[in-house]
């Protein structure tokens, strides 16, 4: 009897330290898992949508943010939503921020045709950082401007490009 009763103690502490073991793995589980999901360095994130997934030549899209804290420095990206069904290997953008116009090619498929970016099913999004380190020297309101500006072959433009979803602005304090 005082051997089973012994046998019963180990298998009751045996229990004890197994359930200490799991409850400190889920609780460090559950503080990695909020500490991945909370990202409160992002200060400005928005995208615009295309109707029927067409980007007309004149439509530009305009993105407006403010900027409050002017000691932190920041990344500013593009992101681009697009088909699988998009016609070409790359998309040339207007990109017109403070006083400048800079021309972007974003690539978007290799030469084999295997896009490149990341998503699941007929929608991709590609991601290209416009600027890395932005430090803004005052607290302003901004605005930046894109526009599509493919051409296909003798055409000038192409007036509605097909298979663009979404296009946004990501601003991410460093």
């Amino acid at each position: 009897m005082e051997k089973l009763k012994i046998q019963m103690e180990t298998v009751m502490a045996l229990m004890q330290i197994k359930n200490n073991f799991v409850m400190r793995n889920l609780f460090l589980i559950g503080i990695i898992i909020m500490f991945i999901s909370c990202d409160n360095n992002t200060v400005f994130e928005e995208y615009k949508s295309f109707e029927n997934q067409e980007w007309n030549t004149d439509s530009l899209v305009n993105f407006d943010y403010s900027i409050i804290d002017t000691v932190s420095t920041y990344k500013i990206t593009l992101n681009l939503r697009h088909s699988v069904d998009y016609e070409y290997q790359n998309l040339f953008l207007f990109v017109n921020y403070e006083a400048s116009r800079d021309t972007i090619e974003l690539l978007l498929a290799d030469k084999s045709g295997r896009w490149l970016g990341s998503g699941i099913g007929d929608i991709r999004e590609f991601t290209l950082i416009l600027i890395d380190d932005k430090i803004y020297p005052k607290q302003e309101s901004k605005t930046v401007t894109i526009e599509q500006a493919m051409r296909y072959g003798s055409a000038e433009k192409i007036i509605n490009l097909k298979f663009i979803d979404a296009i946004g602005i990501m601003i991410v304090k460093k």
